[in-house]
């Protein structure tokens, strides 16, 4: 942790600790980290040294989808949250969603297009690809439970500890960082959305588990943000899945098609 933000997070402690559920906040975490979207084998086959071009591809354009509605959750989080403090963190999260001034690089959903079409996407494509029923429904969950004031503490739970605690271990940041630009020839500008919130996600992480320890006063709202937490892990699994069977769809069909043709071809011999 850099000098700076140990003084920012010393200072948020010191405004805002004596509200925080500590041992709440704890509970929490160890959901968090008990989560088991984060090896799905859809991460792993990312992380291993070789070429899948198709299947990068496919993953890349549906977070996009994921990234493209990102910010509408920052806001309306920002809408319904009651505490000054925090309401202004989240004014600076989504300014930095939009801008990408305080990261000092562009919007975060520009970022996500360079990265795409670094993989050979074009816009016309990217516009063109059906989003899988698995996205979707990761999206509407999510934003069902932000876009009510009663369910606020739980889209907090499932926004910004679950959503962006997905990607923190350190495996999933080699398969970025190291692999990516090593089998695929990417630049650090093309990667720049990852590298971002490699950085920031931690953060965000854990002001999210300080905010919902904050404002859960009941067992009731524990539970239920406890349950948000699992439920956004287990739609993110789903969403792995459907990215999988999307993609063994497509490779099987591709072979099919060639051995059609083979078969074709000696047929005509």
């Amino acid at each position: 942790m850099t000098t700076k933000l140990r003084l920012a997070v010393n200072k948020h402690y010191e405004l805002r600790g004596q509200y925080i559920d500590l041992a709440f906040r704890k509970e929490l975490e160890d959901v968090l980290f008990s989560c088991t979207s984060s090896s799905h084998a859809l991460l792993k086959e990312l992380t291993r040294p070789r070429r899948n071009l198709p299947l990068l591809r496919l993953v890349g354009l549906q977070a996009y989808q994921l990234v493209s509605f990102f910010p509408r959750y920052i806001g309306s989080l920002y809408h319904h949250c009651d505490i000054a403090y925090y309401r202004k963190r989240l004014a600076i999260r989504l300014y930095e969603e939009e801008t990408g001034i305080l990261s000092g690089t562009a919007n975060h959903e520009v970022l996500m297009l360079r990265f795409l079409r670094a993989l050979g996407i074009s816009d016309a494509e990217r516009d063109e690809v059906p989003v899988l029923l698995s996205t979707q429904n990761l999206i509407d969950y999510r934003w069902q439970l932000v876009n009510s004031p009663d369910t606020f503490h739980s889209g907090v739970a499932a926004i910004m500890i679950a959503s962006e605690g997905q990607y923190l271990e350190e495996e999933t940041h080699r398969g970025r960082h190291v692999l990516l630009p090593m089998l695929y020839g990417l630049k650090p500008e093309d990667l720049a959305f990852f590298s971002v919130h490699t950085r920031e996600d931690v953060f965000h992480v854990r002001e999210g588990l300080d905010l919902t320890a904050e404002i859960c006063l009941t067992r009731e709202q524990k539970d239920q943000a406890l349950q948000a937490v699992c439920e956004t892990d287990d739609y993110f699994s789903r969403y792995y899945d459907g990215i999988l069977e999307a993609y063994e769809s497509s490779h099987s069909t591709n072979v099919a098609t060639q051995n059609s043709e083979y078969m074709r071809d000696v047929c005509a011999c």
